[in-house]
C-alpha cells in the first residue's frame, strides 16, 4: 500500500540518518510529520532513508492574474452564485453599497447570469465554465463578486 502511494504524486527526498528502526516519524518542521520509510542499504554507521512528505509536488502550472482594477468606478461588476448560503441576501446589499461608494459603477445582479456551478473535472469537457466565461465577456464584465464568505 505504501509503495502505490509513492508512486502518485508525492515529494520524495532521500535522507542519511543514524541507524534505528527500519519506520519512524520523523518532524521536519514545526506542523509537519514525514513517514521514514525501510533504509535502502544494510544496517551500519549510517544508512539511506526514502521520506515521503504530506505535502505532495505541486502539479498545477501558475499563471500570471489580471492587474487589479485601480476603481470600480465607470467599470460593470458581475455578480455569480452557486445557490449556496444566503447569497441571495447578501450579493444584493453589496451590489447597493458598491453603487453608493462607486459612482457610475454598473451592477450585473446574480439573477441576471448563470448559476455558478462548481468547477468541472479535470479532463472533462468545461461546458458550463466555458459558458460562465463567455457570458462574463458578453455583459462586459470588468469585475465579478463569485462568493461572499458564507
Amino acid at each position: 500500500m505504501i509503495r502505490q502511494m509513492m508512486q502518485n504524486t508525492i515529494l520524495r527526498q532521500t535522507v542519511k540518518l543514524p541507524v534505528g528502526p527500519v519506520v519512524r516519524s520523523l518532524r521536519v518542521a514545526t506542523c509537519i510529520t514525514v513517514l521514514v520509510l525501510a533504509p535502502q542499504t544494510v544496517f551500519g554507521e549510517s544508512a539511506t532513508y526514502q521520506v515521503v512528505s504530506p505535502i505532495g509536488e505541486s502539479i498545477v502550472e501558475m499563471i500570471a492574474m489580471a492587474p487589479r482594477l485601480d476603481t470600480l468606478s465607470g467599470k460593470t461588476v458581475c455578480m455569480t452564485w452557486n445557490d449556496g448560503f444566503k447569497a441571495n441576501v447578501t450579493l444584493p446589499v453589496i451590489g447597493r453599497l458598491l453603487e453608493k461608494k462607486y459612482p457610475g459603477i454598473k451592477i450585473i445582479p446574480y439573477t441576471e447570469m448563470p448559476l455558478a456551478h462548481l468547477a468541472e473535472k479535470p479532463g472533462t469537457p468545461q461546458t458550463l465554465s466555458m459558458a460562465l466565461q463567455a457570458e462574463f465577456k458578453k455583459k462586459g464584465c470588468d469585475a465579478v463578486i463569485s462568493g461572499n464568505g458564507g
